[in-house]
């Protein structure tokens, strides 16, 4: 009995020991809890699964693990029923590996026990799912994309079995069709009911190919929809085998009406355009991005003498004019970057015979709906017989004007002598009178020597307001005075060296730059005495502190050959004096010396030559004068 019981012993440890191999070799995951979830146990294939080691779980709840989104669902379907005795389920959660990353297992938990149907323990095995759950994620995300994506193109699926009659229609077939599937289908209710009487035929013949000589087809027809709608669908057809033998037809059907109706929208819109692209009065061109011609009418060829063949092989450039190459060329490379769409600009092309054609071109943008441009439509105007009469006008316009300015001149001249006369002359003649009848009254020689001081020296200022008057008319009746090419350097030189003391006496800083236009054709008199009464100017109004800085400055603008002037001087207030600036004998300061000559000559010889004089000034600010020398002729074309 003895030996009997010794035999059993050795065969139970042998078992425990089999159990512990089978139990730490296992590939599954085996752990031993206390009823509230305590790890008392983790066999070592937890390390490859996870990364912790047994011991490091230990004495942990699994709840550390979970995923917060899984741990209820985990206690109600499988830690609560194991924890009452009941069965439980086997559950899929995500648990946290060392890592950081989750595995996702499958736990099936068994309740232990005692004698007295007590649970003691939990005992869970779990295993590794995260491969099957990440491949039924994805088939169900490609089966819900599917879906969508037959929704969206709006394409179902078909299959017909001639041996059994039977039909089949994916949903979106029914919905295509707005068929009730509930209702299911049938061959005679397609052909009878949904096929478009005109376009039956045709199916028939196709699936007849199909069974008779296995031909695969795809065709546009027409259908008509549970509401009566017609609709346009593209039906494809293939041959189903079965040991070798046609039992039948499957295929897609694809409702294809809004392109249909897009299709028919450009036919339209494309027979449109040609209508008018060739039938309009006006040229018209499509261009590509390197500026050859696409396509033309034959409005656009007449116009510059060519047949439309002829151009085909040409360029837009190479029919315009040579000086206006540039013209239009930035806002051509601007609807070619994408920066704009369209563009409009005048320039002239060359006719096949030789003449100028001025034309107006409207240029818009053709781009995909990526923004990649196609090509570009140029409407061509012929604007030759308009542009001469605008040439006309002006030139007529500019007389008119010309005259105009004159005569205001001419008044604004008449008025001034008027009031110099009436103020500068009218005094000094009374006053000779009044000296005449004093030296006819006076009875001893002193007197009339007295009188006849008084006499002479209000004849002089008399005869001083006449000379400047003389002159002042010379300038304006004679504006042909002779102009040669000179330097502006040179000629201000001469006038800096007339003035070289007061410049050393208030140590006058002279800056000068005349590098952007160095040279005019100009009277040299005339141009001297500019800089002479500008330099004076400057030199007369400086101020003490700090030391007169006084610039010259000549330059282009707009065909303009300007001459600048300025200083850091008193400065005038334009705000009370700007009317009276180049008056004759005006003078705003008066502590200075000076008659108030000057700036009126000044004005008077720049005039004479067509130019213009403009001033900008503020008190204790300086002064700037620019001086338009040579106007350009604004009427050029």
């Amino acid at each position: 009995m003895e030996e009997r019981l010794g035999q059993e012993k050795i065969k139970l440890d042998q078992n425990q020991d089999l159990y512990q191999i089978l139990i730490e070799t296992s590939r599954e995951l085996i752990c031993l809890h206390d009823p509230e979830g305590i790890y008392l146990y983790v066999n070592p294939i937890i390390e490859t699964l996870t990364g912790f080691k047994p011991k490091e779980l230990l004495g942990r709840n699994p709840y550390d693990f979970i995923h917060p989104d899984d741990r209820d669902r985990i206690l109600v379907d499988s830690h609560n029923p194991a924890k009452e005795g009941r069965p439980t389920v086997a559950t899929q959660y995500r648990f946290l590996k060392k890592d950081g990353d989750y595995i996702w297992f499958e736990t099936l938990t068994q309740p232990i026990t005692n004698k007295e149907g007590k649970v003691t323990y939990l005992n869970t095995t779990s295993r590794d799912v995260t491969d099957q759950v990440r491949l039924t994620e994805s088939l169900q995300q490609e089966k819900k994309f599917s879906s969508i994506m037959a929704e969206l193109a709006k394409v179902g699926a078909w299959e017909s079995n001639i041996e059994t009659g039977s039909l089949y229609w994916s949903s979106e077939i029914f919905r295509i069709l707005e068929r009730d599937p509930s209702l299911g289908i049938d061959r005679d209710t397609v052909y009878h009911k949904y096929s478009y009487p005109e376009d039956l035929e045709k199916l028939r013949e196709y699936n007849l190919r199909v069974y008779q000589k296995g031909e695969t087809y795809s065709v546009e027809h027409r259908m008509i929809t549970e509401t009566g709608r017609v609709i346009w669908v593209r039906t494809q057809g293939k041959p189903a085998y079965s040991d070798g033998r046609i039992v039948g037809v499957y295929g897609a059907m694809q409702d294809i009406t809004l392109s249909k109706l897009v299709e028919e929208e450009i036919r339209l819109s494309e027979k449109k355009f040609s209508e008018a692209f060739h039938s309009s009065g006006n040229g018209i061109i499509l261009l590509d991005k390197n500026g050859h011609f696409l396509e033309l009418n034959q409005s656009f060829a007449k116009m510059i003498g060519y047949e439309p063949d002829e151009l085909l092989f040409k360029s837009f450039q190479d029919v315009t004019y040579p000086e206006d190459l540039n013209v239009g060329a930035e806002a051509f490379r601007k609807i070619i970057d994408g920066e704009r769409d369209s563009a409009q600009f005048a320039k002239r092309y060359i006719h096949k015979k030789g003449h100028i054609v001025w034309v107006f071109i409207t240029g818009v943008a053709v781009r995909k709906d990526s923004g990649e441009l196609m090509f570009i439509v140029s409407q061509i105007q012929d604007i030759s017989r308009k542009r001469i009469l605008e040439n006309i006008l002006r030139e007529k316009n500019a007389r008119l004007r010309s005259v105009g300015n004159h005569l205001k001149e001419r008044i604004s001249q008449l008025e001034e002598f008027n009031q110099i006369v009436s103020h500068n002359m009218r005094s000094p003649i009374g006053n000779i009178s009044t000296l005449v009848k004093f030296l006819e009254e006076a009875e001893t020689e002193e007197e009339k020597v007295e009188y006849m001081d008084y006499l002479k020296t209000t004849s002089d200022q008399l005869l001083t307001t006449l000379n400047e008057i003389v002159e002042v008319i010379k300038i304006r009746q004679s504006p042909k005075v002779v102009s040669e090419e000179i330097s502006f350097e040179s000629v201000f030189s001469r006038v800096k060296a007339m003035f070289l003391g007061q410049i050393l006496e208030c140590e006058a800083e002279i800056i000068t730059d005349f590098s952007e236009s160095p040279s005019i054709v100009y009277p040299p008199v005339y141009l001297e005495s500019i800089f002479l009464n500008l330099l004076s100017n400057s030199l007369k109004y400086r101020c003490e502190s700090p030391h007169p800085v006084i610039r010259f400055k000549t330059f282009w603008s707009h065909g303009n050959h300007i001459l600048e002037a300025q200083d850091n001087g008193l400065g005038i207030d334009l705000n009370k004096h700007g009317d009276q600036i180049f008056k004759l004998h005006k003078r705003f300061h008066r502590n200075t010396d000076g008659r108030g000559l000057g700036l009126f000559m000044t004005k008077n010889q720049i005039e004479s030559l067509g130019g213009e004089i403009h001033v900008e000034s503020s008190p204790g600010q300086g002064t700037k004068f620019i001086i338009h020398l040579s106007k350009a002729n604004e009427f050029t074309i």
